[in-house]
């Protein structure tokens, strides 16, 4: 299984509710770098370990939106997923359609990194460079 594949099947089970499925695959060295959704002009944040994206998937789940996934493009160690929640741009301060874009890094199959992005074409910059 290829790590766009392996993604893939995170991004699904998270779209599931299995949450567990996917911190199974997140390494405990984790870094996850986000764009505060009540900023205007968000600094990335940084934020470290599974229990902090297990918080934030929690609170995601507590809005009651559903993400599908629109995109995944695998580019050796580097995969930029693209999502789409419905309603999100009602959460975020910043002009936005309902679009999430995210690279993801792996490593011996685990996930060490994940960073927003605000458009898909940073993301994909950022994936394929």
């Amino acid at each position: 299984m290829g790590n766009a594949d392996e993604i893939r099947a995170a991004y699904e089970a998270y779209v599931e509710g299995d949450y567990a499925a996917v911190l199974s695959l997140v390494d405990p060295g984790f870094e996850w770098t986000y764009l505060e959704p009540t900023s205007e002009n968000p600094e990335p944040q940084v934020c470290h370990g599974p229990g902090e994206l297990a918080r934030w998937m929690a609170r995601q789940s507590s809005t009651g939106l559903r993400t599908e996934i629109v995109e995944i493009l695998g580019h050796g160690d580097r995969v930029m997923v693209v999502t789409r929640t419905p309603g999100i741009e009602g959460f975020r301060a910043w002009s936005t359609d309902d679009r999430t874009y995210h690279v993801l890094t792996l490593r011996d199959h685990r996930i060490t990194k994940l960073r927003a992005f605000r458009t898909r074409d940073d993301a994909l910059e950022f994936a394929t460079s």
